[in-house]
């Protein structure tokens, strides 16, 4: 006798619920084998922006953020704009006393040049320029870009201060002790891309600004690296390179690696952090494990998203 077609109807439901299932966790599954392999530790989180199916490895583990907390940072800026308080025209003059080392091109020009928001916000992110950084810092403040994050319940993102000013942290003094510039999990980081995706980042407006702003970035070492750029893929994505603050149980001081954006193409978009400390791999170029594992895994995850196998 054959079942009724109320009972095929739940069945048929219930077997397509549960193909949906496996491929996440498979794809958790793959992701987790490159976790353990890895000499360090490596969180990922990552969420398709249409669906909200999350594929998740350590991703509410905390990590130093190096430079990828510059995202923040222009959430803020484009928040104050907003509301008139820093309009993306006003003008910030540069001092000697301002430049900092490290990443970026402002530190090689001369004194005296003026640069507006705009500017600065396109310098920090697309350039991770440090200097353009602090400038925005010291006029956003610290403690606002950390309250604007909450205001959006994203809690794990957190700023102790502006670059290069390692022990003398705005807020927060114990973890930045062990985090330096920033703080956050890889899920609240790909919550983040996901207001900037959905428009709610400060308003349509800002977001498609910022969204552009990124897919202007310069390093693509890691979540771009191994896609297929050009073919209707677009990655916008911000990086981060140092080394921990701390020495590790043996006395020997690490690095950290971190790249976060957002991935889009036909039919498909996700955002994405990959976050890595402890790396033992201390090399700075290119070829750092941590990289090339990072760009891997945003392989496998380009190809559960987008369904090109």
């Amino acid at each position: 006798m054959k079942p009724p077609i109320a009972v095929l109807i739940i069945l048929a439901l219930a077997s397509a619920g549960q193909s949906a299932q496996p491929a996440a966790a498979t794809m958790e599954q793959r992701i987790s084998a490159a976790v353990r392999d890895f000499r360090g530790v490596l969180g990922v989180a990552a969420m398709d922006l249409r669906t909200r199916e999350w594929v998740a490895v350590n991703a509410d583990t905390r990590f130093p953020t190096a430079s990828t907390i510059k995202v923040a940072v222009m959430l803020e800026a484009h928040h104050q704009a907003a509301e008139g308080r820093l309009p993306m025209d006003a003008t910030f003059t540069m001092k000697n006393t301002d430049k900092v080392g490290g990443s970026g091109v402002l530190n090689g020009l001369h004194e005296g040049m003026t640069f507006t928001t705009a500017d600065l916000i396109h310098l920090m992110i697309v350039l991770s320029d440090n200097t353009a950084t602090n400038l925005l810092v010291e006029r956003l403040g610290t403690a606002r870009v950390n309250a604007r994050l909450e205001s959006y319940d994203i809690r794990e993102v957190k700023l102790f201060r502006p670059t290069f000013r390692d022990g003398r942290p705005d807020v927060l003094p114990d973890l930045e002790r062990e985090f330096g510039l920033g703080m956050a999990t890889p899920r609240d980081m790909v919550r983040l891309m996901a207001l900037i995706w959905d428009g709610k980042a400060v308003n349509r407006q800002a977001s498609d600004a910022m969204l552009a702003t990124l897919r202007d970035q310069q390093d693509r070492a890691t979540i771009p690296r191994l896609l297929p750029l050009g073919d209707d893929v677009s990655v916008g994505n911000k990086t981060g390179i140092d080394a921990e603050k701390r020495p590790g149980p043996d006395g020997v001081k690490r690095h950290v690696r971190a790249d976060v954006g957002i991935v889009s193409g036909p039919g498909f978009a996700y955002g994405v952090a990959i976050f890595a400390r402890q790396v033992e791999d201390t090399r700075w170029g290119v070829e750092n494990e941590a990289l090339v594992t990072g760009a891997r895994i945003s392989l496998l995850l380009y190809e559960h998203f987008s369904g090109k196998h």
